[in-house]
């Protein structure tokens, strides 16, 4: 893995809007002279290139190729576990019962879903660890009761193919960008008029019509939806 520019990487911090007496020199060489993240990362994608076929047992699995074989070898050496083990993890499932543990097995599609598992709890697991480590070098105290965070949530993101996935994603961040509408613009001014209280109206651009048209039950002459006479 080549030698990251520590300057490069200061100049991009300190231009988005740090400033540079703040920023903790000791920590960010820590994170950058460390290649365990860019390792965790690297698996994770290896992973999702591994597939699998039929094997000789009925309902098993094994490695479908050679590309296979070498991308669960590469993610075994960034894990820094046994390659072998690692097959055996994803192509066959523990059962405990008190009499011992029973492995069976695992089709292809149970052995791509245990792949993707794996995956997903391997990045969920860095993504905490990151959240930590962030948390910790802004000097967050663990013991308080609040906090004040920033989050962006507004907007729906379209791509030149948009999946089911980000069509959730999306409706996600609608129902975010609304809930804090509805906190910080809606309640707030009503209690406002209820008290009658002497303030100007807060015009702000309100997402509900958005929610409306995915979540709402189809109604209308033309969205009628179709009945048994």
């Amino acid at each position: 893995m080549s030698e990251i520019n520590l300057p490069a990487v200061l100049h991009i911090i300190i231009f988005l809007s740090f400033q540079e007496d703040t920023i903790n020199l000791n920590i960010i060489k820590t994170w950058i002279s460390s290649d365990a993240i860019f390792r965790v990362v690297a698996a994770i994608l290896h992973l999702g290139n591994i597939d699998f076929v039929k094997g000789k047992e009925f309902d098993s699995s094994k490695l479908k190729d050679e590309k296979s074989l070498y991308h669960l070898q590469t993610a075994a050496e960034l894990l820094m576990c046994n390659a072998k083990s690692l097959e055996d993890s994803l192509c066959q499932r523990v059962i405990v019962t008190p009499d011992g543990n029973i492995t069976k097995p695992l089709d292809p599609a149970a052995a791509v879903l245990s792949r993707d598992a794996l995956a997903k709890t391997i990045y969920s697991r860095l993504f905490d660890w990151l959240v930590d480590k962030i948390n910790n070098s802004i000097g967050q105290d663990p013991t308080a009761k609040s906090i004040i965070g920033v989050l962006d949530i507004y907007g729906f993101e379209s791509f030149k193919i948009n999946s089911f996935e980000q069509l959730c994603i999306n409706l996600t961040n609608e129902k975010l960008q609304q809930h804090f509408n509805q906190h910080v613009f809606k309640m707030e001014q009503e209690e406002y008029t209820k008290e009658e209280i002497n303030w100007s109206y807060v015009e702000f651009v309100d997402n509900q019509d958005v929610l409306d048209l995915i979540e709402k039950k189809p109604g209308g002459n033309n969205l009628e939806e179709p009945r048994i006479s």
